[in-house]
């Protein structure tokens, strides 16, 4: 037996018993359909070319579901009042499913670094030492790229700090009045107390709960972008006990979440961390944007609500294994994922490394997908939030950022300035691998204030330029292609600097030192405790009294607005404790941004 949905004219406000007596339970029978008695009749947008003998007849269309034998299924669909079949489909969340290749170094892998995914450099190391760090062996359209979805590459912090939403919440925008509809296998309202209700198919799991774990790690993504938002749990994926459900489930939410925005207005953004892995499981829902479905997914965006998507975790280089053959350019993007109208999120580190699992475009409904790519592999709520999953939320709490300044943000315009304010990834403009690249959540905010994006230069410099003031206090400094690995001797202290290439006029102005960044990672016993900041000789930003351990992908300082005289140099004070292991310090790149 085949799971359908089934369109029907029925009067208009017409109950179950209305409804069943329009389709005629008898004939329907005869066909073999089986109705699912169990779910209510959900009010649909007409196709246009109903719209007008509707209104003329007080009719409208609903949708129910139930089975029937695939081979009689073209005679339900010729019954009088039938208005189409589709499939309804199985849907499951995007978690990430890529195969991980690692090469790691014996003697450094007990230090306790997690290194990057960086390729090359294999001549600087000892006879016989392989480098710390994955070489991919697939071919990438996007090099360099990253596979490694079990390794988090920062934290939930690094994630708001490099998209900038940490000066946002200085502003004071953190997201208050914001409620975001996480779609998904449910959220741990014990974990996450932020959940003020949803929508459950299965009484065992009310919202609140979550079978699965996927939405409350989708929900912890969110949050981390948008602390003050409130959470709807819209279980869509709770059917099946938190694993997958339905895409008359998914109907039956939009129209809870439309009902609900009716009411009070929320919620204002819905994250959709699911989809479709292969195009055979419902041809009609996947190339087809009349499915009930995806009509739906656009009867709320008109109505006003944001809708984010998830991409799907079929890119070319290290595709989910339920792929199957449904990957790479123009054959992973399936359904209302890929509709024109929703925002689609691809994934990207915020070592700024496309994933190579992203599902690539051209959609099967819009052939400039995705948008634009949002921050996944992060420790968050798992030790690596990932998959286009963990992407899809955090551009949501963005989102949410943003709508909650300007109140009357509507879908267009929150893609519009994403897009137009995104860092380019793979190539300059859009591509079909990373959209316009990476969303970056303050130059959104300035673009849609009206002003100018004020980052004129970015200048960073890999960790192998760094120099120590005091050699004699080292075990060992050693430059392995793109990073410095260090060793203190115990109980001293040093001085690490970085010399920053400066553009200090462009296009006949004078810039501005707007921040710098340092990424570097230590062990448990050696502590970044100052970072200096220098122009020449001249120092004009000092931050003492740091207790920095551990990995840190990404630390922005900021600096008061000053003009660039000569140069920009960047001073790393680092103390060593006296226990007997655990000081050594990689230094792995430092940069500036400039205005």
């Amino acid at each position: 037996m085949k799971r359908v949905i089934v369109e029907l004219r029925v009067s208009a406000g017409a109950g179950m018993q209305q409804v069943m007596g329009a389709m005629g339970v008898d004939t329907a029978q005869s066909v073999g359909f089986v109705l699912d008695e169990s779910y209510e009749p959900v009010p649909s947008s007409p196709p246009e070319e109903l719209e007008a003998s509707l209104a003329i007849a007080n009719e409208e269309i609903v949708l129910i579901r139930g089975e029937i034998e695939e081979d009689k299924e073209e005679e339900l669909r010729a019954l009088s009042n039938v208005v189409g079949v589709w499939t309804d489909a199985e849907i499951e969340h995007f978690e990430s499913g890529c195969q991980i290749e690692t090469l790691e170094t014996e003697n450094l892998e007990k230090d306790g670094f997690d290194f990057p995914p960086f390729p090359g450099a294999e001549e600087e190391l000892e006879p016989g030492e392989t480098p710390p760090f994955s070489i991919g062996t697939a071919t990438s359209p996007c090099p360099p790229t990253d596979c490694q979805s079990t390794k988090a590459k920062g934290t939930i912090a690094d994630v708001a700090k490099y998209l900038r939403c940490d000066r946002l919440w200085r502003k004071g925008i953190t997201g208050k009045g914001i409620v975001i509809g996480i779609c998904d296998t449910g959220v741990d309202k014990s974990k996450i107390p932020a959940v003020i209700g949803g929508w459950s198919p299965n009484s065992s799991y009310p919202p609140g709960t979550d079978p699965g774990g996927h939405g409350s790690m989708t929900a912890t993504d969110a949050l981390g972008m948008c602390p003050d938002a409130k959470i709807y749990d819209i279980g869509i994926l709770k059917s099946r006990g938190g694993i997958s459900g339905l895409l008359s489930d998914a109907i039956k939410a939009y129209q809870w979440a439309l009902d609900q925005y009716n009411k009070n207005r929320t919620p204002q953004i819905l994250s959709n961390s699911w989809g479709m892995f292969q195009k055979a499981w419902a041809p009609d829902y996947a190339t087809n944007p009349n499915h009930p479905f995806t009509r739906k997914v656009v009867e709320v965006i008109n109505k006003g609500i944001i809708v984010t998507f998830a991409a799907g975790n079929c890119g070319q280089v290290c595709p989910s294994s339920r792929c199957a053959s449904d990957t790479g350019p123009g054959k992973s993007i399936w359904g209302a994922n890929g509709h024109p109208k929703v925002i689609t999120v691809g994934a990207a580190n915020i070592l700024e490394q496309w994933i190579g699992y992203t599902s690539q475009g051209p959609a099967a409904l819009d052939p400039k997908k995705p948008d634009f790519c949002a921050p996944s592999h992060f420790k968050g709520y798992t030790g690596s939030d990932n998959g286009t999953s963990a992407a899809c939320p955090v551009a949501a709490g963005v989102i949410g950022l943003l709508k909650s300044h300007f109140t009357n943000l509507t879908q267009d315009k929150a893609k519009e300035a994403l897009q137009k304010t995104a860092k380019n990834l793979c190539s300059s403009g859009w591509d079909s691998h990373s959209g316009y690249g990476m969303i970056q959540g303050e130059s959104a905010y300035q673009y849609l204030l009206g002003g100018p994006f004020k980052l004129a230069h970015a200048s960073w410099t890999h960790g192998t330029s760094v120099e120590v003031e005091y050699p004699e206090r080292l075990k060992s400094f050693r430059k392995l292609g793109f990073y410095t690995l260090v060793e203190g001797k115990p109980g001293t202290t040093n001085w690490f600097h970085y010399a920053i290439p400066t553009p200090v006029i462009v296009n006949g102005k004078r810039l501005k030192l707007e921040s710098v960044m340092v990424r570097f990672l230590t062990q448990a016993d050696a502590t970044v405790t100052n970072v200096h900041i220098y122009d020449d000789n001249r120092k004009i930003e000092a931050f003492n009294g740091l207790s920095l351990t551990g990995n840190h992908w990404f630390e922005r300082f900021d600096v008061l607005n000053l003009l660039v005289r000569y140069g920009i140099g960047v001073s790393l004070g680092v103390k060593f404790g006296t226990k007997s292991s655990g000081h050594y310090l990689a230094f792995l790149s430092a940069g500036g941004d400039f205005i």
